[in-house]
C-alpha cells in the first residue's frame, strides 16, 4: 500500500509513523522547512537559554497519547502544572490590578455568574452520548445555531463575568464568543469528561520545550523521510487511486492523508472536485486566531500569576517560571479579534504593544532584552491557530470532515474529538492510519 501523507506537523508525525510500521510505503510531504506545524518552540533569541513556546504549549491531564509520546522519547513534563480557573489571579480593568479576592468583593456574584454559565454547557455536554458524534445531540440543531454570545445574553451577566466570558473563549477556543457554536463548546466538555480523570485536571509545560517530541519522531522516522519545501498543487483522485502533484513533482497513490490546516486545501485544486458537502466543509469550517508575543526582561519585577486584562494583551503569563534563575520571558496570548488586529501590526509594533500593556499592568519601566511574536492568522501555511466551529458548522460539517472520500483522508486537530490541541493531532493521527491498515493501533 502507497500512502502520501501531506504535512509535517503532529498528525502528519502520527500517521506516518505508524502507517509505515504497519508495512505501508509512505511519502510525507511537507510544505515548509521544518517539521512539527503549529508546535514551534524556540530559544533563540531569548537570553540565558530560556524555552520559549510560540504555538502549542500545554500538556493536560487527560492527554493520554501525547504523555505516551513523552514517555516514548523520554522527554518529562515541568512537574507543577496550571489548574485553569475562568478567574485568573489577576485582573487588569479599569487602570488598576486587582486581585481575585478583590474582584469578588466588587461583585460578589460573579462566581455564581460564570457557573451558571458553565452549567448550561455541561448540560448540553450530558446530552452528547459520544463526543465523536456531537451532531447526533437529540436536539442539536437548535444548540448548533446558538452562539456562546447569545447564551451570554441569555444569562444577562454582569460586566465583569462578560469580559471573563470573552477572554475565555479568545483564549480556550481562539475567537470570539459570536463566533462559537453552543454544541462546539459542550462537546469539548463532553470530551474531557469521557475521559474519566479523577481530580484535578492540570495542564503542563514540556522541559525542553515541545520541540523535543518533534525531533523525537523525526529521529525515529528518519529525517530523509520528509520530503521538504513541496507545495501541494492539486490531487487527481477516483475510487480506488490518486495522482499528487506538488510544485515539485508528481506521486501515485493509494491513498491520500491530508494531515494539513483546510486553509491551504483551499488553494488545491481536487480533479475531480471534491463533492459538495465536503468542499463546503473545507472552505466554510471557521480557525480561530492567537498571536503569541513574549518579550524577555532582565529580571523579574512584577507578582507572580496569570493575569487577564481588558488591554490588547487580553491575557499574559510567565512563560519560563518552571525554568530555574535567568531573565524571564513574559507570553501575551491573544486570541479572536484581538489577536487578528495584532496581526495586522509588524512585529516589533507587536512588540512594542505588549511591552507598554506590561509597563500599564505592572509598572515595568525596563525596556525587554528581547521579543519575538508570531500570529498563527499570517502563516499562509496555517491560516491561523487551530479549528473553531462556528454556529451552525457542527451539524453541516462535523461528520463529512471525518469521512474518508474515495481515497483521500482528512487528518489533524480539526477532526479530532480533541479540537485545537496536540493530543487531537495524534488522535487523528492513529485514526487514519487504523483505517487504512485495517486493524486497531496497538503499542503506541
Amino acid at each position: 500500500m502507497k500512502v502520501v501523507v501531506v504535512g509535517a506537523g503532529m498528525a502528519g508525525l502520527t500517521a506516518t509513523r505508524l502507517l509505515r510500521a504497519g508495512g505501508a510505503e509512505v511519502d510525507l510531504i511537507e510544505g515548509g522547512r521544518r517539521a512539527g506545524g503549529r508546535a514551534r518552540t524556540l530559544t533563540d533569541p531569548f537570553v540565558g537559554g530560556r524555552v520559549v513556546e510560540t504555538g502549542a504549549e500545554w500538556v493536560d491531564t487527560d492527554h493520554h497519547r501525547l504523555r505516551a509520546l513523552l514517555g516514548r522519547y523520554g522527554i518529562e513534563l515541568a512537574p507543577r502544572g496550571q489548574e485553569w480557573s475562568a478567574i485568573r489571579r489577576y485582573l487588569f480593568h479599569g487602570g488598576r490590578l486587582a486581585s481575585a479576592d478583590e474582584l469578588r468583593d466588587a461583585d460578589a456574584t460573579i462566581d455564581a455568574q460564570l457557573a451558571a454559565l458553565d452549567d448550561v454547557f455541561e448540560v448540553i455536554a450530558e446530552g452528547i452520548a459520544d463526543p465523536a458524534r456531537p451532531d447526533l445531540h437529540p436536539d442539536a440543531a437548535r444548540h448548533d445555531a446558538r452562539s456562546v454570545a447569545d447564551v451570554v445574553a441569555e444569562l444577562d451577566l454582569g460586566p465583569l463575568a462578560t469580559l471573563f466570558a470573552r477572554r475565555n473563549a479568545q483564549g480556550e477556543f481562539a475567537d470570539e464568543p459570536s463566533a462559537l457554536s453552543t454544541l462546539f463548546v459542550a462537546q469539548q466538555r463532553a470530551q474531557m469528561a469521557a475521559e474519566g480523570v479523577e481530580g484535578v485536571v492540570r495542564a503542563h509545560r514540556v522541559v525542553g520545550g515541545i520541540g523535543g517530541v518533534v525531533r523525537g519522531m523525526v529521529g525515529e522516522l528518519g529525517a530523509d523521510t520528509i520530503s521538504f519545501g513541496q507545495l501541494l498543487q492539486a490531487v487527481a483522485w477516483e475510487a480506488d487511486r490518486a495522482i499528487v502533484h506538488t510544485d515539485r513533482r508528481t506521486i501515485a497513490a493509494d491513498h491520500v492523508v491530508l494531515a494539513c490546516s483546510l486553509v491551504p486545501m483551499r488553494r488545491v485544486r481536487f480533479e475531480p472536485a471534491l463533492p459538495e458537502p465536503l468542499a463546503r466543509a473545507v472552505a466554510e469550517l471557521g480557525y480561530g486566531t492567537v498571536t503569541k508575543t513574549a518579550v524577555q526582561y532582565a529580571e523579574r519585577t512584577w507578582p507572580n500569576g496569570y493575569a487577564t486584562t481588558e488591554l490588547a494583551s487580553q491575557r499574559i503569563y510567565e512563560t519560563t517560571e518552571e525554568q530555574g534563575d535567568g531573565p524571564p520571558v513574559l507570553m501575551a496570548y491573544t486570541g479572536g479579534d484581538g489577536g487578528r488586529r495584532l496581526a495586522e501590526l509588524d512585529e516589533a509594533d507587536r512588540i512594542a504593544t505588549v511591552a507598554g500593556d506590561v509597563r500599564s499592568m505592572y509598572g515595568v519601566t525596563d525596556e525587554p532584552l528581547v521579543g519575538v511574536s508570531r500570529a498563527w492568522s499570517n502563516e499562509p501555511r496555517y491560516g491561523g491557530a487551530y479549528a473553531c466551529y462556528r454556529p451552525g458548522q457542527v451539524t453541516a460539517h462535523w461528520q463529512v470532515l471525518r469521512e474518508p472520500c474515495g481515497p483521500l483522508h482528512l487528518a489533524g486537530e480539526h477532526v479530532a474529538t480533541w479540537t485545537g490541541y496536540l493530543e487531537g493531532a495524534v488522535e487523528s493521527g492513529e485514526r487514519v492510519a487504523a483505517r487504512l491498515l485495517g486493524r486497531a493501533v496497538v503499542g503506541h
